[in-house]
């Protein structure tokens, strides 16, 4: 099986390498931890979505979800996003939380 593909945004307007890399550093953290391979960082969010529809990344990590336009459609993960694993152990990305059910009442089950 192989893993998925993981691209980095950092917007275009960060110029400072050490804003940068305060940023790019926690977005690699969670590509490791995920297991992704690693493809680049894209500086604009045209490439980002051009990457993600043409299958040459699956997963766009970004530091802070503030740096995304609001309308975003491709599948997208912050660095602060929590990590979970499979029962195997393997990492494998985002906890979704379970939705909570109220108990199914049995009638005449007595």
């Amino acid at each position: 099986m192989s893993r998925d593909l993981a691209v980095v945004f950092i917007p275009g307007d960060v110029t400072d390498p050490a804003e940068f890399a305060q940023l790019a550093a926690p977005c690699l953290e969670r590509i490791e931890a995920c297991g992704y391979d690693f493809v680049g960082v894209v500086r604009t969010w045209d490439d980002a979505q051009a990457m993600m529809l043409d299958g040459r990344a699956h997963v766009l990590v970004v530091a802070s979800t503030a740096y995304l336009p609001r309308d975003r459609r491709p599948r997208v993960e912050s660095a602060t996003d929590p990590v979970w694993a499979d029962e195997a152990g393997a990492a494998v990305g985002f906890n979704m939380p379970q939705r909570r059910r109220r108990p199914r009442i049995v009638r005449g089950a007595r």
